[in-house]
């Protein structure tokens, strides 16, 4: 019903003529989903006239799109939210990785083929997010951590929880000869190979700890201790995880 919904909406805000394809992407598709924490990731692939001139889609298609999604009983299926990205797939940024081949489920139209993950630019990928992207991404999650109220920390830990799995990923990526099937499976498994290659180092320890603490958290009480201490268990996994980035040579 919801993966329905959500591309009914898109189809209804862009027009079929505009989208190229809808995809569900993450561990909503793969597993390993955490009731209540995990978010619902979706990818829209959008034909250029669709974008702005600074490749953003419409304020009034954002507007919209918003309006129809918003109300759907995301919280009911077990995710904390929906989370879409939308994409001209001939343009796409630097960064990108693309979705992996098993980690990913076309609901409308194909995927783009110049969007598909290859195993040169995962690799590459993990290597600039451990040692370039990660560190200013946890000074930012912790300054905009000190100034916030107390019903604000669900947000606040699930977005550290967006850092911390491809953090999971990209130190594994480290010592995976497979790629494209690494990240394919859930992130648990991907923890176990970190777990292997780094056997004497707390850094492991600490993201399975996080994701221990946040299938308690998102139940019917949330608990704003244990969401504190979540919190620091999550920035001292990725402090470590970006220690070993600067180290790759």
């Amino acid at each position: 019903m919801l993966l329905d919904a959500f591309t009914g909406a898109c189809r209804n805000v862009f027009g079929d003529e505009r989208i190229e394809a809808v995809i569900l992407h993450g561990s909503a598709h793969k597993g390993g989903t955490i009731p209540g924490y995990s978010d619902i990731d979706f990818m829209v692939f959008l034909t250029p006239d669709a974008f702005d001139e600074h490749d953003k889609i419409a304020d009034d298609a954002a507007i919209a799109l918003q309006k129809e999604i918003g109300s759907l009983p995301w919280r009911k299926a077990g995710f904390g939210y929906p989370q879409a990205y939308f994409h001209d797939a001939r343009k796409l940024p630097e960064w990108w990785t693309g979705p992996v081949p098993g980690a990913y489920r076309e609901l409308y139209g194909t995927l783009p083929e110049t969007a598909l993950a290859t195993e040169e630019g995962l690799r590459s990928g993990a290597c600039r997010f451990l040692r370039e992207t990660l560190t200013p991404r946890i000074n930012a999650m912790v300054t905009n951590y000190a100034d916030s109220a107390d019903d604000q920390l669900p947000r606040r830990v699930r977005l550290l929880g967006t850092d911390l799995s491809p953090a999971v990923f990209s130190l594994a990526s480290l010592h995976s000869g497979d790629l494209l099937a690494l990240w394919a499976r859930p992130k648990l498994e991907a923890l176990t190979i970190v777990e292997a290659a780094y056997p004497n180092a707390r850094g492991p320890a600490l993201a399975r700890e996080f994701y221990a603490a946040c299938g308690q958290l998102y139940g019917t009480n949330f608990d704003t201790g244990l969401a504190r201490s979540t919190f620091r268990t999550g920035v001292a996994f990725l402090r470590w995880a970006a220690d070993v980035g600067r180290s790759i040579e």
